[in-house]
């Protein structure tokens, strides 16, 4: 890839392949729902977590924010707990964990047998360094 991002693009390939080819420290703001836990297949192919993580700690701007949306699978009664820890690995890699909010997802949240069905999902803003821009907006939602 040139040193010029295309922009207005959709770019197929494997994320971590994709990102490697970018280089280092040059993008602002990633906002993704990455897939997790197996809840959806993608034809066969493989999902790299550390890689995908390792390639944005190397591409995000010092003051860019990664907002990393994700939930947990429900096994034998417990979640999981697949968001935390990828929360916790981003940090590791030295993220800082800057704002985790709660995405409200349009869908029924009565119980099922013992537990509510899933009517969230977390946002995790992680940030290399301070972030250099925050617009709380000033329009009601």
């Amino acid at each position: 890839m040139s040193d010029t991002l295309p922009m207005d693009s959709i770019i197929c390939g494997d994320n971590v392949a994709v990102l490697s080819a970018f280089p280092d420290a040059c993008i602002d703001l990633v906002v993704t729902s990455p897939p997790y836990d197996n809840l959806r297949t993608y034809g066969g192919h493989a999902w790299d977590f550390d890689g995908v993580a390792s390639q944005l700690w190397r591409v995000i701007k010092s003051g860019g924010v990664v907002v990393w949306i994700v939930a947990d699978m429900t096994i034998d009664g417990s979640e999981t707990g697949t968001s935390f820890r990828q929360a916790l690995r981003f940090m590791a890699i030295g993220f800082r964990l800057h704002d985790t909010m709660i995405y409200k997802k349009n869908s029924l949240s009565f119980p099922e047998t013992n537990r509510y069905y899933p009517s969230f999902e977390f946002m995790f803003v992680l940030s290399k360094a301070q972030p250099l821009a925050f617009d709380m907006g000033t329009e009601e939602l």
